[in-house]
């Protein structure tokens, strides 16, 4: 990534396309996730590209269309953070909405030359009294 906005587009093609090594390549071999789904959290690339070859690779005929809004972005140096609101939509072949949610999403960057890698990545939902995500705020 040339520029820390690149991050949104990229995120949202791979994720469309099922790139799985376009989406991998965003993050820097060191990273840190903090994820909602399966384990909570990966430490560098390799466990973290399982989980997107898993996510990716077991989409079927539907895509995933992803939408960023209330986006935040805040660079110094080589350093770099944005968060905003990501919501995940299951497309059918027909461009039906099968099914949606919406996480928030904190990211933070580390630039190395000239390209900018994810070097932590944490999403998160609020909970309601109950103690479950709501996943449609």
């Amino acid at each position: 990534m040339k520029q820390l906005q690149d991050y949104f587009t990229l995120y949202k093609q791979a994720a469309w396309n099922k790139d799985i090594e376009g989406m991998t390549r965003l993050y820097d071999d060191n990273v840190v996730i903090y994820d909602m789904w399966t384990k909570g959290y990966q430490i560098g690339i390799t466990e973290w590209a399982k989980e997107i070859h898993d996510w990716l690779s077991s989409l079927g005929e539907e895509n995933v269309n992803v939408i960023f809004e209330m986006v935040a972005i805040h660079e110094s140096g080589n350093v770099g953070f944005a968060s905003a609101v990501i919501t995940y939509q299951a497309i059918s072949t027909d461009n039906t909405i099968l099914r949606s949610m919406k996480n928030r999403i904190t990211i933070g960057f580390h630039k190395s030359g000239n390209d900018w890698k994810v070097i932590h990545q944490h999403t998160s939902a609020p909970i309601n009294g109950d103690l479950q995500a709501i996943l449609n705020f």
